[in-house]
């Protein structure tokens, strides 16, 4: 394979951040541009600051970042005695349709926002199965039509070669960007492209977080390197992989 990714390289890293908080606008979309790096936000549908702060969003996605699916009402198989989520928002009690009909609306709403046509999905929860315990419905094939690459599960480097529709990643929350590096590392000798995860950057940004000082550590090392490896959106490497 010829060098898929911009200047010949053959590395990429897509830096992902779940749930639409403000420091994901305010802050860290402008810390990935100011480093030459694009990220992509999944974005529930429904939530209160992309329609309080509709301009500044569609700013982060004229920056260059992507806004990925991440449904309306962020729903999740719930364990039996679970506080959260809200039963109204349990997997387990959607049917198919439900579930499709969601992600379909949701995909609509991102689309007023940005104008894109097709967007990354990252499973809530990490959860593709709707319906009862022992009945599961997956609805992995319902994403298909509008959506360029799922992220669910973890891994970590991924192959340039057929790459899967459902891919995991590796995880930042509560972790050290020394942590982090370590498993992308591999991309300095190798192809490959690799997802990784970041729900909030600071303490009290959501109860899932990294620091904000490690946060800017493993932006800097993205950086350092980007002669190497690609800082690009989900869909950016998908859509480059996809010739």
């Amino acid at each position: 394979m010829d060098a898929p990714f911009p200047d010949r390289r053959r590395a990429a890293v897509c830096l992902t951040y779940d749930d639409a908080l403000a420091c994901h606008r305010a802050e860290v979309a402008p810390a990935l541009a100011a480093r030459g790096l694009h990220g992509t936000f999944f974005v529930p549908a429904a939530y209160g600051d992309l329609h309080d702060q509709v301009a500044a969003w569609r700013a982060v996605a004229a920056a260059g970042h992507e806004l990925g699916n991440h449904t309306c009402f962020h729903p999740c198989r719930a364990r039996d005695g679970a506080a959260w989520p809200d039963p109204a928002y349990d997997l387990r009690r959607y049917s198919r349709r439900r579930i499709a009909d969601e992600l379909r609306l949701a995909d609509r709403v991102l689309r007023l926002v940005d104008g894109r046509e097709r967007r990354a999905f990252a499973a809530t929860c990490g959860h593709l199965a709707c319906g009862a315990d022992g009945a599961e419905e997956d609805f992995t094939d319902d994403l298909r039509p509008f959506t360029t690459l799922v992220r669910s599960g973890r891994a970590g480097v991924l192959p340039l070669a057929s790459p899967p529709f459902v891919a995991g990643s590796i995880g930042c929350d509560g972790r050290s960007a020394a942590e982090v590096i370590a498993e992308l590392e591999p991309l300095l000798d190798q192809d490959g492209f690799a997802l990784v995860l970041t729900h909030g950057v600071g303490r009290g940004t959501h109860s899932l977080f990294m620091e904000s000082d490690e946060h800017t550590r493993l932006l800097d090392w993205m950086a350092a390197h980007r002669e190497r490896i690609w800082g690009a959106t989900v869909s950016g490497v998908v859509e480059r992989l996809a010739g």
